[in-house]
C-alpha cells in the first residue's frame, strides 16, 4: 500500500492528501453534512505517472450517516501512462468511512480531521537537487531529503494523536501565517494550543474562545514531519483531542531526538527547550 506527497492539510500525518482523495476542502465540512462531492473518495488506491495521469479505485463520499457503499466503488484508467516520467502510488481513507462523517469546519476548510496514507514515490526530477547538495555539501538539504529518486512513508491521526513515518521532510500542516518559519511537529516550542473543546463541529467562541477556530489556524505556520518517526498531537486545531492534550511527542530520525512536552515535562537541562521537551538537533 503505498502513497504521494502532494499537499497533506487537515489529517496532519505528512501523506494524506483530500486532492489525491479527489476532493476539495469543504467536501467534509460540519456546517454542510448532507454534502457528497461527485468523486470524492473516502478510501482510495490510486497511481500516477509524473504528468499526472492516474488510475484509481476508492469508495465514493457519502452523506452523514450514511454508510460507504462497498459493493459500487468508483474507478478511473488512464489513456495513457509514462512511467519515467515518475511513479507516485498513494493509498489513503479518512473518517468519513464513519457513517459520512463531516466533521472539519468552513473557517479552515483543509479536509478531515482523522484518517491515514501510505505513500510510495519514484520520482526522477529528485536526483538532480540530490546531487547538487551532495556536491554542494548542503548538509541541512541531505538530512530532510536522505534518498534520490525514491521516497515514501505512512501515517494517520485519530482524536488528536498522530503516527508519522517518512523517509522525506513533508509538510503535514499549513497553517494561516505562511511568513513563520516551518516547525517540526514533534517540536511545540512557541506552540498556541487551542481549548480541547475546538473542533471542526465545534468552531466557535463558545468552544474557541475570541476570534473562533480561524484565530488558532491563523496564528500557525507550516508544521512538518522529517524523515524518520514522529508520535506527536495534531497541531490543526480541528484535531479534537480525546488526552492527554497536548499529547508528549516524540521523534527520532535524520534531524535528531525529540522527546516530551505537555504532561511530559522533562527537568531544566542544557537540552530542555521552552516547552519542556528534550531536544538534540543535528544540521537540519
Amino acid at each position: 500500500m503505498l502513497v504521494g506527497s502532494a499537499g497533506a492539510w487537515a489529517v496532519s500525518d505528512g501523506q494524506y492528501s483530500y486532492r489525491r482523495q479527489h476532493c476539495s476542502g469543504a467536501a467534509d465540512n460540519s456546517k454542510d453534512p448532507t454534502r457528497v462531492e461527485p468523486g470524492c473518495q473516502s478510501f482510495t488506491v490510486n497511481v500516477s505517472d509524473g504528468a499526472g495521469n492516474e488510475g484509481f479505485i476508492g469508495l465514493q463520499q457519502t452523506a452523514d450517516g450514511q454508510s460507504p457503499d462497498f459493493l459500487n466503488p468508483v474507478s478511473g484508467t488512464p489513456t495513457t501512462f509514462d512511467p519515467t516520467s515518475g511513479v507516485h502510488a498513494y493509498v489513503g481513507a479518512d473518517d468519513n468511512l464513519d457513517n459520512g462523517e463531516h466533521d472539519s469546519s468552513p473557517a479552515i476548510s483543509n479536509g478531515p480531521s482523522d484518517g491515514g496514507a501510505i505513500a510510495f514515490n519514484v520520482d526522477p526530477a529528485s536526483v538532480d537537487p540530490w546531487v547538487a547538495a551532495v556536491q554542494a555539501g548542503d548538509v541541512a538539504y541531505l538530512l530532510t531529503h536522505p534518498l534520490p529518486l525514491v521516497d515514501g512513508g505512512f501515517g494517520a491521526c485519530a482524536d488528536g494523536a498522530c503516527l508519522a513515518v517518512t523517509t522525506v521532510e513533508r509538510v503535514a500542516y499549513q497553517g494561516g501565517d505562511k511568513h513563520k518559519p516551518a516547525q517540526p511537529v514533534a517540536d511545540y516550542t512557541g506552540k498556541r494550543w487551542d481549548p480541547p473543546t475546538c473542533g471542526g463541529p465545534s468552531d466557535g467562541k463558545a468552544d474557541c474562545g475570541p476570534g473562533g477556530i480561524a484565530k488558532w489556524h491563523k496564528g500557525d505556520g507550516a508544521r512538518t514531519t522529517e524523515p524518520g518517526v514522529q508520535v506527536f498531537e495534531d497541531p490543526d486545531p480541528q484535531g479534537s483531542p480525546i488526552g492527554p492534550y497536548p499529547l508528549p511527542a516524540a521523534y527520532a530520525g535524520t534531524c535528531g531526538v525529540i522527546v516530551g512536552g505537555g504532561a511530559a515535562q522533562a527537568p531544566a537541562s542544557p537540552v530542555t527547550n521552552s516547552a519542556g521537551q528534550v531536544q538534540v538537533r543535528t544540521a537540519c
